[in-house]
């Protein structure tokens, strides 16, 4: 390819990009902190309940925080926009488990947040393919453990969404 196409290309892309026109982008990652706080809830997590917002933890969680609760019954819930969702959570040695739901409908099983060591930015849960549109999953602390943990500790790092 010649050098005058190559710059005209590369003139081309640029133009698009101060235009505000770009390629597909790639999942985007959202941070537990990220809550509802001006009635948008779209890509933002609300916690209902006593959650715990954890700070200056720079053990690899997201941004150095993550929001906890052990109380059964409290509920995270996350709105999104797109086709899939993965939830990202510290595992540890006093995790607990949750249940979850997508768009109204019981994920099989519970979710677990057990690890001997903490571990944080852990995959817990990724969603089958969905329909490009707006979804809610919901995760609910349980009142149930592995037998080897210390608590009953469900702890979100934050998600990320595939457009």
């Amino acid at each position: 390819m010649a050098r005058a196409d190559v710059r005209g290309r590369l003139a081309a892309l640029g133009a698009i990009v101060l235009l505000g026109i770009s390629a597909p982008a790639g999942p985007l990652r959202i941070d537990d902190g990220a809550v509802a706080d001006n009635g948008s809830i779209v890509d933002r997590f609300q916690f209902v309940g006593r959650w715990q917002h954890v700070t200056h933890k720079f053990d690899g969680r997201s941004n150095g925080t993550s929001t906890r609760s052990t109380r059964p019954g409290d509920v995270a819930l996350f709105t999104f926009q797109g086709t899939r969702v993965r939830i990202y959570a510290v595992f540890g040695k006093s995790g607990g488990t949750a249940l979850a739901n997508l768009d109204g409908h019981a994920i099989a099983g519970r979710l677990d947040f057990y690890a001997p060591r903490t571990a944080p930015g852990r995959l817990v849960y990724e969603s089958p393919r969905l329909p490009r549109g707006m979804h809610t999953l919901g995760l609910a602390v349980s009142l149930a453990r592995r037998v080897r943990s210390h608590g009953y500790y469900v702890n979100i790092d934050g998600a990320e969404v595939d457009p």
